[in-house]
């Protein structure tokens, strides 16, 4: 019963506290727009818990009112419900929140809730720029006006392919490879031109030195002539997790069918937690790009893992 008396409280008032076992509370989250993606998320609910509570009256008041009862019975009988509510959770089994999710004792004494998901009412909608002829900004190049396509071209989103190779310049392989070549050229073949003065006479013969090139020369212009290797990493931006796997595959299915077919599901090593993530591949350095993306386009904190 009183597992019934939570939810109503909950949804009635935004807030429901459990004395001796914590605080619902619903986190209103409002409409976002991501330039990125070029979408707009409706505004949605997340029911939050936490373990500290205050007693504010609030059960006590709703099973008078429920029941008929005077405050001091009703307090009564709200304790009478506290201590059934406490027993089941000492039997480590999970306990049923209707619409809210479950809470359970883990193995450490802690109580642990699992949200349920919330009904979204609204889909995420693509947008894209619209710019009319008769407002659009114009731009003046030099003597001509230019309309519309300079100012997009300032305003559109660089794609992290262009991000990724504007680190690298060619220059910085070629130019020292250039001139490792011409000094080794100029090494190679200053005998042939020794015995010649500036006015093009030959001079007297000198006896001929072997020349032998440094091994680590030849070395240093193949790597230097290489290309550079790719140092790119796959890895996964984890923004929820589940302990039992039929939850994470039905909240998989849905955020599918929500429009988000990159969501994949994988267990860890030791297939105790499933968790839901975004597969990635890029440079180390655009790791935390990758995480700013998944946590505004699913609003949960997020982690990597390789």
């Amino acid at each position: 019963m009183l597992q019934q008396y939570i939810t109503e409280v909950l949804f009635k008032q935004q807030a429901c506290s459990i004395p001796q076992v914590g605080t619902f509370t619903i986190q209103h989250i409002p409409a976002h727009f991501s330039v990125v993606d070029q979408a707009l998320t409706p505004p949605r609910q997340q029911v939050n818990f936490e373990t500290r509570w205050e007693d504010d009256g609030s059960c006590m008041q709703w099973i008078s009112q429920k029941e008929n009862l005077v405050e001091a019975v009703a307090r009564m009988k709200l304790d009478k419900y506290l201590q059934q509510f406490r027993e089941s959770l000492q039997t480590g089994q999970p306990i049923e929140l209707q619409g809210i999710g479950s809470l359970r004792l883990d193995p450490f004494g802690q109580i642990r809730f699992t949200p349920q998901e919330l009904p979204d009412t609204w889909q995420p909608i693509s947008l894209q720029p619209v710019l009319r002829p008769e407002i659009a900004p114009k731009v003046l190049q030099g003597n001509t006006e230019v309309v519309n396509q300079e100012v997009v071209e300032h305003l559109s989103v660089v794609p992290e392919e262009f991000e990724s190779q504007g680190r690298f310049r060619w220059w910085w392989i070629v130019v020292p490879a250039l001139l490792i070549a011409a000094g080794l050229s100029f090494y190679l073949l200053r005998d042939q031109f020794k015995g010649y003065s500036v006015s093009g006479t030959k001079q007297p013969d000198t006896p001929a030195v072997a020349v032998q090139l440094p091994p680590d020369s030849v070395q240093q212009i193949r790597e230097a002539a290489a290309p550079p290797h790719s140092d790119s990493i796959s890895y996964f931006v984890v923004f929820q997790t589940y302990k039992i796997r039929a939850t994470a595959e039905k909240s998989r299915a849905n955020r599918i069918q929500w429009g988000y077919p990159e969501v994949v599901l994988y267990a860890s090593k030791d297939s105790t937690l499933f968790n839901l993530a975004v597969p990635f591949r890029t440079l180390p350095a655009d790791t935390t790009m990758a995480k700013d993306s998944v946590a505004r386009k699913f609003k949960a904190p997020v982690h990597i893992e390789y």
